[in-house]
């Protein structure tokens, strides 16, 4: 007789095949083969099916998939079953195999790679395809980043998708406010068939990308992936290359920041070289609305060149700001004068030491300000800071940059 599988079974090897899966493919190949069952089973099984076992996490559940393998009595009279519940399928005839000792069973199948095989334990555990596209809206970056819109299980108890701090909906809402109007980046965005979130990863176009001899190219990069499924993750890493992004980062990981992988052809590089690149991205600094940075894994760091801000994966003199807090705001690194925006490090002045004197006189009292102050947005700020009641633009500058270290609105 031929192989006989549920159909649970069978949904879940076809979209696993139809996600990647070698192993998921050459199964379904073994399976289809107009042959009995034992020229291709080691053994005497001959019905397969699939069983989920769950754990229940936080907000989710983690999901892992066995096989059911069973040697079914032929000579019984509701055999083959066809859905029939009464059919016999006996405990002492019924055996529960890990996907790995699954695969095993196979005679014509060959020996898999470890990772092969993780890829379809994982694979098999969401009964669904994925689709991936790239996103730019402020609105899908809102739906990518909620909780609320995300697949409700995972491979995993440690899913990196539902343990991300930027998880809720007010970070969410002011993460999209950053990446979008601040940053000008896109998000590529995993879905499963009924629309739930399974990955995103920010997307970084006109990256500036330094070389040791003081050149510039602009290159693209795929940021950290956030997945509930490991195999999203491999997917997503696939999917760089169809859409031309030339970097991914070799670790996916909040630490390693310059480390990066070829996957579109750049300079004198192929694909899959590793390379250590600094990157950075200039950005407008009066246009985000919000207060505060979301928690950002690799361009950490802000720097203000002249009435520029910069982010940057890589630590330079004039870093003003580092933005791996889960707590809504960026860390203050270094001071900028209100007066003429330069950085400097005297925590104890707002002003830099060339500006002190037009702004205050030192006194027989102490530290004394110079004329009369101005009441702006409800706080009073010394009259240096303004032309004609208006503020200077340093002063605007000094004031958007402050936003930074702000918890959200």
């Amino acid at each position: 007789m031929k192989a006989n599988v549920s159909q649970e079974m069978k949904f879940r090897l076809l979209n696993a095949a139809a996600n990647g899966s070698v192993i998921a493919k050459d199964v379904l190949a073994e399976l289809k083969k107009e042959c009995d069952i034992s020229d291709i089973i080691r053994g005497s099984y001959n019905f397969f099916s699939t069983k989920r076992k769950r754990t229940s996490c936080s907000s989710f559940q983690k999901i892992r998939i066995v096989f059911t393998a069973c040697n079914k009595d032929l000579a019984h009279e509701n055999f083959p079953d066809k859905g029939n519940p009464n059919a016999p399928w006996f405990p002492k005839n019924r055996a529960d195999l890990e996907p790995s000792t699954f695969i095993g069973l196979f005679k014509n199948l060959p020996q898999y790679d470890p990772d092969d095989i993780k890829y379809f334990c994982s694979a098999i555990s969401l009964d669904s395809k994925v689709s991936i596209k790239i996103c730019s809206s402020m609105n899908d970056f809102i739906e990518a980043y909620s909780e609320e819109n995300y697949i409700l299980s995972a491979d995993t108890d440690e899913s990196t998708l539902h343990h991300s701090c930027m998880r809720y909906a007010d970070k969410a809402r002011n993460a999209a406010d950053f990446y979008h109007n601040f940053a000008g980046a896109k998000i590529m965005v995993a879905k499963d068939n009924h629309g739930y979130i399974v990955g995103r990863a920010i997307i970084w176009d006109n990256l500036k990308w330094e070389d040791d001899h003081g050149g510039h190219t602009q290159v693209s990069l795929i940021d950290r992936i956030y997945s509930s499924h490991s195999f999203v993750l491999e997917l997503m890493k696939c999917a760089v290359q169809t859409f031309g992004i030339i970097f991914r980062k070799r670790y996916n990981d909040y630490s390693h920041l310059k480390e990066c992988v070829v996957m579109t052809p750049v300079k004198d590089y192929d694909t899959e070289t590793c390379v250590t690149v600094s990157l950075s991205l200039e950005v407008p600094v009066c246009q985000w609305h919000k207060k505060g940075v979301p928690y950002m894994d690799t361009f950490r760091y802000i720097s203000l060149k002249e009435d520029k801000l910069e982010l940057r994966n890589n630590y330079v003199p004039d870093i003003i700001a580092d933005c791996q807090s889960t707590n809504g705001y960026a860390q203050r690194n270094a001071m900028v004068c209100p007066l003429c925006n330069r950085v400097h490090s005297d925590s104890n002045s707002v002003f830099c030491s060339q500006c002190q004197s037009s702004v205050f006189t030192e006194s027989a009292f102490g530290r004394l300000l110079n004329g009369p102050a101005i009441k702006y947005n409800g706080t009073y700020y010394p009259r240096t800071l303004f032309k004609k009641g208006k503020p200077i633009s340093q002063f605007k500058r000094y004031l958007q940059i402050e936003k930074l270290y702000s918890s959200y609105e």
